[in-house]
């Protein structure tokens, strides 16, 4: 499956993300021939639960939606960030509105309920946001990943590698 001129944003915390969510996405989008860019509030260490840092390419703030075939957002505690973050707001509504890739692990798909995207939808996510999904009009299934159109969406670590095969098959079929 390869996936020619597709891009891919990665959203990570600058503090807490999920080291298995954000490897196994990176590795299985490249692996399929998407150029991966990875965004966070923080331009250097930004760091993990297992306490790895990582550079990010450019600032949450200097992301241009319309570059991006999708984005994916990484779970962890630090996800809560962007939950009521009006640029990942915009970011989101804009790949959705024009039908690319949104996706979200663990903790991260508050951020697609606070903007709108999950309202009579099938999600899942880590089991602590259940709520928050369900006042946002979702359906949780607590199913391991759920794809729902253009949304994929998966409960966190123990699922994170077949997320990240859902999403690079989701990213390579979307126009």
């Amino acid at each position: 499956m390869a996936v020619k001129n597709k891009t891919a944003l990665l959203l990570v915390a600058a503090d807490g993300f999920r080291d298995e969510e954000y490897e196994a996405t990176r590795a299985a989008l490249e692996a399929s021939g998407a150029r991966v860019t990875v965004a966070s509030t923080v331009r250097k260490g930004a760091r993990s639960l297992q306490n790895k840092y990582i550079d990010p390419d450019l600032l949450v703030d200097e992301v241009d939606p319309a570059t991006y075939g999708g984005v994916v957002f990484i779970g962890g505690f630090g996800a809560s960030q962007y939950w009521h973050d009006a640029k990942a707001h915009e970011i989101v509504r804009t790949l959705n509105k024009e039908g690319r890739l949104v996706a979200a692990i663990g903790r991260a798909p508050v951020v697609l309920g606070v903007s709108g995207l999950l309202n009579q939808k099938k999600v899942t996510g880590h089991i602590s946001i259940y709520e928050k999904l369900a006042n946002y009009g979702a359906d949780y299934t607590g199913n391991k990943v759920e794809i729902n159109g253009n949304i994929v969406t998966a409960v966190g670590p123990n699922a994170a590698k077949q997320f990240a095969k859902a999403v690079a098959e989701k990213l390579s079929s979307l126009p």
